[in-house]
This record gives C-alpha cells, sequence and structure tokens, in this order.
C-alpha cells in the first residue's frame, strides 16, 4: 500500500494515534503532522508494505513507534519505504517474509532514521532472489542500534545508490551469521557514488560506517565492507571470525580508522585491502587472520596498451571511456596500525603485480605513499613485510615510479621481504601483552601509546578513543534483554 502526501499545514501541538494494521496505519500517517507519534500495535504485521510518503521537519519528525520494542513484527511480504523527510521508525521487527518487490528497508528521501529495530532470517525461498536489507537512496538518513543477522541470499546486505545520495551513516548496529556463498555480490556493505569510477572531484558519497560488530557476517567471503565511492569512513567497527576483510575496492580520499579485526581462527580471512588515492589507513588492529593484514595493491594502467594483448574495461559516461581494472594506489597514508600473527604477510606494498598479464596491464607499483609507525608481530615466522620491486625488463622499463617514504616501522618475527630494505622498517625485538579489551599491545608504554588504537597524537597519554566492541556495545537493547532470557530468535 501507498500512503498518500498530504498539504503541510499548521498544527496547535504534537499528536498521537494508534494503529494495529496497515489500513489503520495508512489513515494515521495520511492525517499527521510534523511531530505526531504513531504506535504501532504489538503482534504480526503480514505483507504490510509500508511507503511513507507523508513526514515531518528537522526540528519535529513524524515517529512511528512499536508499542513494545521488538513487539510489532513485519512478515510475509512486507517492506518499509521512507518516501517523505524526517520521518523516524522505532522498535520494529522483520522477520521470516521477503517483500514483494524491492527491498526490505529503503531509504528513498533524506533526513530519515530507522533505530532500535532488527532483520532476522528475511529471506526468500529461492536464495538466488537478490534484494538489500538496507538500502540508501537519499541523503543524511541514518541506521542505529539495529540487528541484521541470518542473511542468506544474493545482493549486498547494506547497499548505497551511486547517484544522489550523500552522507548517509550506519552505527552500532551488530551483523551477524551471514551465510558465506562464493558468490560475487554478497557483500555486507557495498557503498556505491561519486568516485566509482576513479574520478578525484570534491563529490563523494560521504558515507560513514562507524561502531559496529561484525560476528561471523561472511557474505561472499571477500569484502565484508567494499567502498567504491569517495569521501567515506569506516570507523571504529569490530569484525570477529568473518570471512574476507575491509576494500578500498575503487574510489579516493577514504578514511579507515581505529577498527579491529579478529580472525579467530575462521579460514578467508584478512585485514584491509587498499587501490585508489588520497587515503587514511590509520591505527587499525588486525589480528590472526589467515591472510594477510594490510594490502596496498597494485593498479592499472588502463590508458594506453604495452602489448596488443591489452583487454581494456570501457564503460560509457566516464571520463575517458575506460575505467582500471584496480586503481593505483596514490598520496595514501598506513601510520600507526598493529598487525599480529597473519596467515600471510602483515604489510604488503605492491601485489598483484603483473595480475592477468596481459589482457590486464596490473604494472602500476603504489607511490607516494608515506608507511609509518605501524607495528608488524610475525610470532610464526614467515614474512612480515612483502615490497614488490618492478619489473625492468621490455616493455616494463619504460615505467618509472616515485616510490614510497617509510619512517617508524617495527618488525617483531618474520621476514622483510624487499630490496632493499627501506631503512625506515626495522628488525626490533617487541613483547606484546593482551589489555582489557582483549587486544596486543606492545609493552613498551611509549609504542602502546602511538600504536593502534592509540589516541591521533603521537604519545598521546590521553585514553584511546578506540576499543574492541561486544554485542553489550551495539544493536537493540530489547534484543540484548531477550538473548540474555534465552529468546532462540535472537541467538
Amino acid at each position: 500500500m501507498a500512503l498518500g502526501a498530504v498539504a503541510a499545514m499548521p498544527w496547535a501541538s504534537a499528536a498521537e494515534f494508534s494503529a494495529a494494521a496497515p489500513a489503520q496505519l495508512a489513515a494515521a500517517v495520511k492525517k499527521s503532522h510534523p511531530g505526531d507519534t504513531i504506535i504501532l500495535a504489538d503482534g504480526t504485521w503480514r505483507d504490510a508494505a509500508i511507503d511513507l510518503a507523508v513526514g515531518g521537519t528537522s526540528s519535529a519528525p513524524l515517529v512511528l513507534r512499536a508499542q513494545t520494542p521488538g513487539g510489532v513484527v513485519f512478515t510475509g511480504a512486507s517492506s518499509l519505504t521512507f518516501s517523505a523527510a524526517h520521518v523516524e521508525v522505532d522498535g520494529v521487527v522483520f522477520k521470516d517474509g521477503s517483500p514483494a518487490k524491492g527491498n526490505v528497508v529503503e531509504f528513498d528521501s533524506d533526513d530519515c532514521r530507522l533505530t532500535n529495530s532488527a532483520v532476522v532470517d528475511f529471506n526468500p525461498v529461492d536464495p538466488a532472489k537478490g534484494y538489500y536489507w538496507v538500502y540508501f537512496h537519499g541523503n543524511r538518513n541514518r541506521v542505529d542500534h539495529c540487528l541484521f543477522q541470518g542473511k542468506n541470499h544474493y545482493e549486498p546486505l547494506v547497499g548505497n545508490n551511486i547517484n544522489g545520495s550523500r552522507y548517509n551513516t550506519v552505527e552500532f548496529s551488530h551483523f551477524k551469521d551471514i551465510a558465506y556463498v562464493n558468490q560475487n555480490g554478497r557483500e555486507i556493505f557495498r557503498v556505491w557514488g561519486y568516485g566509482g569510477n576513479e574520478e578525484l572531484g570534491p563529490d563523494g558519497a560521504f558515507f560513514t560506517i562507524a561502531n559496529n560488530l561484525f560476528e561471523h557476517a561472511h557474505g561472499e567471503g571477500q569484502e565484508i565492507i567494499s567502498l567504491k565511492s569517495n569521501r567515506n569512513v569506516v570507523r571504529n567497527n569490530t569484525i570477529r571470525g568473518t570471512r574476507g576483510g575491509i576494500t578500498n575496492r575503487s574510489g579516493n580520499y577514504n578514511t579507515i580508522e581505529g577498527n579491529f579485526i579478529f580472525g579467530d581462527g575462521q579460514a578467508g580471512t584478512y585485514g584491509l585491502r587498499i587501490t585508489g588515492q588520497y587515503h587514511r589507513i590509520l591505527h587499525n588492529y588486525i589480528e590472526g587472520v589467515s591472510g594477510f593484514g594490510i594490502n596496498v595493491m597494485c593498479g592499472e594502467l588502463f590508458l594506453e596498451p604495452l602489448t596488443d594483448g591489452f583487454k581494456p574495461i570501457l564503460r560509457e559516461g566516464t571520463v575517458h571511456g575506460r575505467v582500471p581494472a584496480y586503481n593505483q594506489p596514490r598520496n595514501t597514508t598506513v601510520a600507526y596500525n598493529t598487525i599480529v600473527n597473519c596467515g600471510g604477510p602483515g604489510l604488503v606494498i605492491g601485489s598483484d603485480y603483473r595480475s592477468g598479464w596481459p589482457a590486464r596491464q596490473r604494472v602500476l607499483l603504489p607511490e607516494f605513499c608515506h608507511i609509518a609507525n605501524n607495528l608488524i608481530g610475525q610470532s610464526a615466522g614467515g614474512v612480515a613485510v612483502s615490497i614488490t620491486a618492478p619489473d625492468r625488463k621490455p616493455p616494463l622499463d619504460r615505467l618509472e615510479f616515485a616510490g614510497n617514504t617509510y619512517d617508524g616501522n617495527l618488525v617483531n618475527g618474520g621476514a622483510i621481504k624487499a630490496e632493499p630494505v627501506p631503512a625506515g622498517i626495522v628488525a626490533q625485538e617487541l613483547k606484546f601483552v593482551r589489555d582489557a579489551a582483549g587486544a596486543l599491545r606492545p609493552a613498551d608504554a611509549a609504542l602502546a601509546q602511538s600504536s593502534a588504537a592509540a589516541a591521533p597524537a603521537v604519545f598521546s597519554k590521553e585514553a584511546s578513543p578506540f576499543r574492541p566492541l561486544t554485542a553489550a556495545d551495539v544493536g537493540p537493547d530489547w534484543v540484548k534483554a531477550r538473548r540474555a532470557a534465552g529468546d532462540p530468535a535472537f541467538r
């Protein structure tokens, strides 16, 4: 059903309405004004395709609130679309259903909010059917303190539209028990927007992913968070036992800061994979992943062929009519990260060199990057740091690279695979101790203050602004209470 828009009118004071079924909700919304509250009656709401086309104002949003947090359960072919600005929905559950069309929750407007809510096992009969659980096609919308559990079908869980979608936020939410299927396109986050074709202008998606917990949220098992746009922030999230990692797949000017990634013995885990320009990769903590820790990859020379075998990726509407398979990392800072006990190298600079040659020209090594004050511990040995040297044989001898700067990086255990080894990467014995939050810190107090999750100022004596999150820090409070009571729906 679509809830029709009405013209804005003056009102004396905020009113409260009640609704126990979709038709009653439609009537309540139709007569509502900014600042009003609609109480949704507890119970099962089946096949409720709700389109909120009447809204509020910045100072007086229209609020839809469950009678009891978690007591309103949308099932069957239900969905929720925010089509008007300044609407808040609080305390609802989507469970055991699948939308008839579109996505489960869609923000098709601006300045709206979903809070204190859950989407659990909202899956189609055919897992090949694709839709998002949350999709942003508007600006300045927010999802917070929500639970997303049990997704098993195609398409990412959260998506950001490539056009007309900026400054959206997902925070303090819990992503857990997402099935692993080895199929591209099942990311937990896919953040499209300006920059997805490697544009360097002032625009971007400006998406914020902050203070979330991911537990066994596998999806495709490659990209947990996939950034494909400019000027996004991924900050203070915790990832535990989840296949894949955080990937800057395309886009520029992104900040990935203060995140904690624990492999927890899970196969197919890694830390960060970086392409593109002008990123800030700061204060991240990566422990026990099965693959690499931080990987600054090679980019593709895509504007000219080096051999007759080159097959460019053609894309209409882009600046050059073509795009690189991966953009060259340039002018990026990788600093104050702690990387311990990875199955692969802790730090990789220039991976996938000549991968797919000659159809793909992945031969642009990172340059103008600043790699500083990272701590890398490999107690089991192996390769701790790997830096790729350029091939000087034709036709690659025509390429020259500015190189990168290295300063204050310390390596404990494991080999440094580089020719020559930069002066700013030093093998040094480091002792780590586990702190109260469960992360390993250098026993040396000065190093501990300037390492991952320390305050941004070097050697600051202030308390760390970053720490690993637990289930107590995220999601709806009512879910925590039900989980503590043994409710099997919220395992």
